[in-house]
This record gives structure tokens, C-alpha cells and sequence, in this order.
């Protein structure tokens, strides 16, 4: 089945789609550990060095990278506080919308042994999550709360 000249979608063996599955479902739990524990925090507290909210590039520099406040939105995002959750970082919404649209779409792919491949052409593709990543860091060092 081809879907356009960036990507298709074939048949994936039992392997692939194990391998699909447990790669979406460790990434989950590493975000869902990173979210809710902040395990840079606790190293930061462990090593005695003065941290806003673990992340290391604000701790080091002061200036907040691009995912600064996420835990913080994501908490807002279930507890439907969509407001609050724009405060803590404006794109962490859009964000956990396009993540979890992509994260289900190849985890429903995968449960009917389908993945997807993509052709050469989406090479020339890098760009965009590129520019999504720098609007996320621009938005976040002018409207964002870290502290």
C-alpha cells in the first residue's frame, strides 16, 4: 500500500512487530519515568548542584531548552487544566498531540502486523521536525515558566 513518495506501508513480520511494540512501549515508560520523577533532579539534588527543575541545560546555563516545563504541562494536560498547561510551555500541547498521534498510529499499525518505511525521499524531510523543535525552544524562552 503506498500512501505518497515520502513513506509507505508494507506487512511486518512477528519480530518487527515486537520489536515496533516494545520500542514504543520503553519509550513511553522512559517519558512517562522522565515526566513524573525527574531523574535529573534528583542527580542534581544527589550532587549538591542548586537546579530550578533538572534540566540540565538551565541548570548549566540558565537559558531553558526546548522541553523545559513539559512534566509540569503534561500534568496540567490530565487534569484538563489546557490553560495552565500552555503556561508551563506553550507548545507542550501541540507536542504530546503530534507524539501520541504518531505513537498510536504505528502502535495500531504494528498490532496488524503493518509498519512503515520510508523511501529516500523523506531524507529531504529533516527540516521539519528541525523547525518544530526550534519554534518549541523559541516559544518556550519567551512565554514559558521553569521555575
Amino acid at each position: 500500500m503506498q500512501f505518497n513518495k515520502y513513506f509507505s506501508v508494507q506487512n511486518a513480520s512477528a519480530k518487527e512487530k515486537r520489536i515496533i511494540i516494545l520500542t514504543l512501549l520503553l519509550t513511553a515508560v522512559i517519558g512517562i519515568v522522565s515526566v513524573y520523577f525527574s531523574p535529573t533532579e534528583k542527580l542534581f539534588h544527589i550532587l549538591n548542584i542548586p537546579t530550578i527543575n533538572g534540566c540540565p541545560l538551565l541548570t548549566l546555563t540558565n537559558i531553558p531548552c526546548p522541553f523545559c516545563g513539559m512534566g509540569r504541562s503534561f500534568s496540567c494536560l490530565t487534569d484538563f487544566k489546557i490553560a495552565r498547561s500552555f503556561y508551563y510551555n506553550p507548545m507542550g500541547l501541540i507536542f504530546y498531540l503530534v507524539s501520541g498521534t504518531i505513537f498510536g498510529i504505528i502502535f495500531i499499525l504494528a498490532i496488524f502486523n503493518k509498519k512503515i518505511v520510508f523511501k529516500k525521499t523523506a531524507k529531504g524531510l529533516w527540516y521539519l521536525p528541525v523547525l518544530f523543535v526550534i519554534v518549541m525552544w523559541v516559544l518556550n524562552i519567551l512565554y514559558g515558566h521553569h521555575h
